[in-house]
This record gives structure tokens, C-alpha cells and sequence, in this order.
């Protein structure tokens, strides 16, 4: 039960700390710029610690017979599993160019910057959502990247890169909704 009491208190914590700090200790390697993760990590995690925590009610309720083992070990594995599949996903940009995983899929996508046809930056007012990068391939696949504060950072690096592939970033502003 306290185990349970204390990943309920922790979790929040933990799910807005590990998914970044996971992905940048798998992926991160010489000549990389930064790892980034998408939103859809951060729900995966949450799921992995809501059944972790499920896991530790179940055994105090029931007050661990022997069908309680079972349950509870089922929800650890399944637990284990969405932690598996949210430390798959990332985003790394390089020297060489951008490697991502999306969500859920276990297929690893590698682009060289020279390969990129065209790049779009969306600025949208931060009351009517989220600001956007898009990086559009020459085989016509999109990676579109929300800008958030760590992003912005590496913006202008990405310019650079880009300038010098001979790829000029769109720059939209989007007006405010009234």
C-alpha cells in the first residue's frame, strides 16, 4: 500500500521527467544536437504508471492471495510493456541529419538533411495552440515537430543546416483567432 500511496504522489513527477530523460540516455550519441519526445510519450508513461499503481492496490486489496499475485503480476508486465514501447519513441537531430521513431511503431526513420525538399515554420500565437516545424522529405514524408521552449533553442542551428543544403525555412505567421 505505502508503495502504491507513493508512485500515486510520484507519478506526475516522474511522467513529466523520465520520457526526456529516458530517450536522451538510449539515443543520444556523438554529433547529436538533442533527443526530443512527443506528447503521445508522456500518455504512454502514464498508462505504464497507472497500471504499476493498479498493481499495488490490487495486492493490498485483496489482501495478496493468491489470484491477487496473478492480477497484480499481469498489470506489472503490462506496465513494464508501456514503459518498453514509450522508451522506443524519439526525435534526434544530428550533424548528419534527423532520426525519429514515431509513437507505437518500431520502425526507426533516418533522413539526411540533404534529403530534405522543403521546411516549414508555423508561428501561432501560444493562446490558439501550439507552434509547429514541419520537415517535408523527398520521398514526400512529413515530420512535423511542435516548438516548444527546448526546440526554439535549435532553431536556428536547423537554419543554418538547412541554408547550407540550399533549403530555405517558410516562415508563416499565423494571425490570432478572434
Amino acid at each position: 500500500m505505502v508503495i502504491g500511496v507513493a508512485l500515486l504522489i510520484l507519478s506526475p513527477v516522474l511522467v513529466f521527467l523520465l520520457p526526456n530523460f529516458i530517450a536522451n540516455s538510449l539515443y543520444f550519441r556523438a554529433g547529436a544536437w538533442f533527443v526530443f519526445v512527443s506528447k503521445g510519450v508522456y500518455a504512454v508513461y502514464a498508462v505504464a504508471f497507472v497500471l504499476l499503481i493498479a498493481a499495488c492496490f490490487v495486492l493490498f486489496a485483496m489482501s495478496l492471495q493468491k489470484k491477487s499475485l496473478l492480477i497484480g503480476a499481469g498489470l506489472v508486465i503490462a506496465s513494464a510493456f508501456c514503459f518498453y514501447l514509450g522508451g522506443l519513441h524519439y526525435t534526434k537531430l544530428t550533424d548528419q541529419g534527423i532520426d525519429y521513431r514515431p509513437v507505437l511503431s518500431f520502425t526507426t526513420h533516418h533522413y539526411e538533411w540533404s534529403n530534405t525538399d522543403e521546411a516549414i515554420y508555423r508561428s501561432v500565437p501560444s493562446k490558439d495552440g501550439d507552434s509547429t516545424f514541419t520537415f517535408t522529405f523527398r520521398d514526400k514524408t512529413e515530420l512535423t515537430m511542435i516548438v516548444n521552449q527546448l526546440f526554439f533553442k535549435f532553431m536556428q542551428p536547423i537554419e543554418n543546416r538547412l541554408s547550407y543544403e540550399g533549403v530555405e525555412v517558410e516562415k508563416v505567421l499565423v494571425p490570432p483567432k478572434d
